[in-house]
């Protein structure tokens, strides 16, 4: 294994860069990435001291995990750690996800009565971000399903038989683009809400969301509040304040 990439000078011993701020910079984020490499490490302490500092959760959520998890990945890129150090990391930020999950639900606002249908592409190890997703769609009201279909079969399946208000995908590659243009067009034919929106995000969403405006989305999202927050006007909702 290779060795952990140095410190950064700017992050304090008793929590993270600037102890007192309202907001979280870069040598934050880069320590919790250096946390979750640390077998012994606890993940939920390093989020307290944050909280602490005045900062919720929907905000570490976003500025902290998010930003740890692409701190990881460029480490990655850099060939500053390997790809099993960035597996055990990602893994450890996905497990304080759930962790965090009830503390940053009973947050959350009443039910909507809307549905929205998660799909991450099969076989896919880039989860994380879905899961953060639908925990704002569940803060914000929103009845969640999240799934990884084996087949596009059972997603057409389960778009006939559910009124679904918003279905978003996660796209990692562009190996699955043709099939996914496929299921798409197939997805607005079959479901019995005709004004269904459909969202593409996912890494490929900054990386080359030029690729997946041709799919015949609705839009790209963006984090996953921003997502949130613009599904739920549609609705004619009002998402609620953090």
């Amino acid at each position: 294994m290779k060795s952990q990439p140095a410190s950064n000078p700017r992050t304090s011993a008793t929590g993270g860069a600037g102890f007192g701020a309202s907001i979280l910079i870069p040598a934050d984020a880069e320590q919790l990435a250096r946390l979750s490499l640390q077998a012994t490490s606890d993940l939920g302490t390093q989020i307290a001291l944050w909280q602490r500092r005045g900062l919720d959760l929907p905000q570490i959520y976003l500025e902290g995990i998010t930003e740890a998890a692409r701190v990881l990945g460029r480490w990655w890129l850099s060939d500053e750690i390997d790809f099993a150090s960035v597996t055990v990391g990602s893994s450890r930020l996905h497990r304080l996800l759930y962790d965090l999950s009830p503390q940053f639900l009973a947050g959350g606002h009443a039910p909507l009565g809307a549905t929205a249908l998660l799909l991450a592409e099969p076989e896919s190890q880039h989860t994380m971000g879905l899961f953060m997703l639908s925990e704002f769609f569940k803060r914000a009201g929103w009845y969640t399903l999240v799934e990884q279909p084996r087949m596009d079969a059972n997603v057409l399946r389960l778009l006939s038989s559910h009124w679904v208000d918003v279905l978003a995908l996660s796209i990692s590659t562009d190996r699955q683009l043709p099939a996914l243009k496929v299921l798409i067009r197939q997805a607005r034919k079959l479901s019995p809400n005709p004004r269904m929106v459909i969202i593409a995000g996912g890494p490929m969403a900054a990386n080359q969301p030029q690729m997946l405006a041709e799919l015949g989305v609705d839009w790209i999202g963006d984090d996953a509040a921003t997502t949130v927050e613009r599904a739920t006007q549609g609705l004619g909702a009002i998402t609620p304040q953090n």
